[in-house]
């Protein structure tokens, strides 16, 4: 049986001045309908650029190697035409600032029907409205009096829920959502949080949500995914990686939480570097940093 997504032995690096930077170093992961995962780890492991990878938006002087295939069809190497096809209509993506995602000089009603005439050839009025009709799905209240108002004229929240309707507008099998609360209130956040949970038991997608916020993964998935410095050091049902973690790394990580602690004097520091002993399985922490960079 395919899988809805198999990535195998990943590997990405981008060449600069110091040599070759490894982003992310042999991953491999699937995932079918209807999962949910969590890819969390701290800012650098690799998290964001493994999802941007998965639509081909590696940028020169990125270079993928390995293997990563949609629903039997493989991404590595494929022509922007050919990923035409499968971004939007196979995997959407939110990225994490609404800003970016939106184009400041054009209304919110055509960026989104611009979706449907481009995409699914239909008429003015059709677009026009799937995409109101889309705006009340995100949450938008009078969807039909703010089809004609400019990005800057809605709130951060409102811009992200926009963002997330661009991203399920073709009904895609995957969303990838990159820490899409990051810069939200927390009121704001937990209202993003529940609308892509809602939306994801309604259409069955799977949804891949990067995050460094635990209680965010906690939350959101079924499944966590955690990285160091460009590599899965553990994966598993959620409530198995909260209640019993096996990686000193992502021991480190829920010792660190807030949540977790009583008082300040509860946290504890998590160390600079892991690794992995390859021999035993097991992962040690070290004082020193260990960079991810060859020569």
């Amino acid at each position: 049986m395919t899988r809805l997504l198999e990535i195998s032995d990943l590997r990405i690096f981008f060449e600069s001045g110091f040599g070759k930077v490894d982003a992310v170093r042999g991953v491999s992961l699937s995932m079918d309908m209807g999962d949910a995962i969590a890819v969390v780890g701290a800012s650098g492991s690799g998290k964001t650029v493994l999802g941007r990878s998965m639509l081909g938006l590696v940028d020169a002087p990125g270079v993928v190697q390995g293997s990563i295939r949609f629903d039997g069809t493989e991404i590595v190497g494929r022509s922007e035409k050919d990923l035409r096809g499968i971004r939007g209509l196979g995997i959407g993506m939110v990225f994490q600032d609404a800003l970016d995602g939106l184009n400041p000089v054009y209304s919110i009603g055509s960026q989104l029907s611009e979706i449907f005439t481009v995409r699914l050839g239909l008429s003015r009025s059709q677009a026009k409205s799937q995409a109101i009709s889309l705006m009340e799905q995100v949450g938008i209240r009078r969807a039909d009096e703010r089809y004609n108002d400019y990005p800057h004229q809605f709130s951060g929240g409102m811009r992200q829920r926009i963002c997330i309707a661009m991203a399920i507008g073709l009904k895609p099998k995957i969303l990838i959502a990159d820490e899409p609360t990051t810069a939200l209130d927390v009121t704001v956040q937990a209202g993003i949080l529940r609308l892509i949970k809602s939306l994801q038991s309604e259409t069955g997608m799977g949804l891949i949500f990067v995050t460094h916020d635990l209680a965010v993964a906690r939350m959101i998935s079924t499944r966590i995914v955690v990285m160091y410095a460009g590599q899965i050091v553990e994966q598993g049902l959620t409530e198995e990686i909260f209640l019993r973690p096996k990686h000193p790394y992502t021991r480190a990580l829920l010792a660190a939480h807030p949540a977790r602690a009583r008082s300040w004097r509860d946290l504890e520091p998590i160390p600079d570097a892991f690794v992995t002993d390859s021999s035993s399985g097991e992962g040690t922490s070290h004082s020193s940093p260990q960079m991810v960079v060859t020569s």
